[in-house]
């Protein structure tokens, strides 16, 4: 729901989150407008990677039964990926609802399941990976697209609701197994934004001013790790 935008512009009313929704808002597509890049989005409030939190997808299906569907309310609709269509990174934001209070979900069960995940999501995508905008650097056909792993604001420091979302543990679990796999994998770091009261939107999600934030951390690490300039052509 972070990544979808759900009550970005709630203002803090939790009544007002599904009125509030605005994906056009939300820290990703705010992040291709910084970068200037091609944006594709999977995107379900509520999804988990093993557990949903009151996710409206159908059956109650997590995201790794979702993401590669063209129409998100058809599963089985197809591969939501033309074979025109190169990725240069994946940005994932995941676990915030299988963290949720009262799913005992364990660091390790959730790892093992996100890198699996990662895998599938960067098979077809390794072997046709474009070259950087910018000083394009070798990378052979095996070697999968780099994934960037996001974890906060909710759940982590600074979020007045509680802090269950373990980000260093997940991501030092994610690299472990990630290099076992070739996956290289980078942190988002989204925590502590919620220490600003106006980054908080409705229902405890990131406001308009939060999304944007998120954006703001985000770019650097990706055209570091892409080697991306700041300004792009």
């Amino acid at each position: 729901s972070i990544t979808v935008g759900w009550g970005v512009r709630g203002g803090g009313d939790d009544r007002a989150c599904d009125d509030g929704e605005d994906h056009s808002a939300a820290w990703g597509v705010v992040l291709s407008r910084m970068l200037e890049a091609e944006f594709h989005s999977v995107a379900w409030s509520g999804i988990g990677v093993l557990l949903n939190d009151a996710a409206d997808s159908p059956q109650n299906r997590t995201m790794p039964q979702m993401a590669r569907s063209v129409l998100g309310g058809v599963p089985g609709a197809g591969d939501v990926l033309p074979a025109s269509w190169r990725p240069s990174a994946l940005l994932v934001h995941l676990g915030t609802n299988d963290f949720t209070p009262g799913h005992e979900m364990s660091v390790a069960s959730f790892a093992a399941a996100y890198v699996e995940l990662l895998l599938n999501l960067t098979a077809e995508a390794d072997s046709r990976r474009p070259a950087s905008k910018v000083s394009p650097a070798p990378v052979t056909a095996a070697e999968p697209p780099p994934v960037f792993a996001a974890c906060g604001p909710m759940g982590t420091r600074g979020d007045h609701r509680g802090e269950y979302f373990p980000c260093s543990d997940i991501w030092d679990a994610l690299a472990a197994l990630g290099a076992q796999r070739a996956l290289r994998i980078h942190p988002l770091d989204f925590q502590r934004l919620y220490e600003v009261d106006a980054n908080v939107g409705g229902c405890n999600h990131p406001s308009v001013q939060g999304q944007q934030r998120m954006a703001e951390i985000a770019r650097p690490v990706v055209e570091r790790v892409l080697g991306w300039s700041e300004s792009i052509t």
